[in-house]
């Protein structure tokens, strides 16, 4: 896949969504990339799956709302 088209497929999925969390999770990563390029590369094979099976699952609509992972802890 060739960069460019992969920075419009990120940018249409961000536009698109309206989960705050995750925008303010984005906005992190692009805030601690200022400061290390290189965060990815430092993370762990366990690390680095993990995220890649999180984008899977919000590829294909497998995705719960904040207030629906947390509505089983707590009152």
């Amino acid at each position: 896949m060739k960069i460019q088209t992969l920075k419009y497929e990120i940018i249409e999925w961000i536009t698109k969504t309206n989960d705050y969390s995750l925008l303010n999770t984005l906005k992190s990563i692009k805030d601690s990339n200022a400061a290390s390029a290189d965060w990815y590369d430092e993370l762990s094979d366990e690390e680095t799956e993990s995220i890649n099976r999180g984008i899977e699952n919000h590829e294909k609509g497998e995705v719960l709302t904040s207030k629906e992972f947390w509505s089983g802890y707590g009152d």
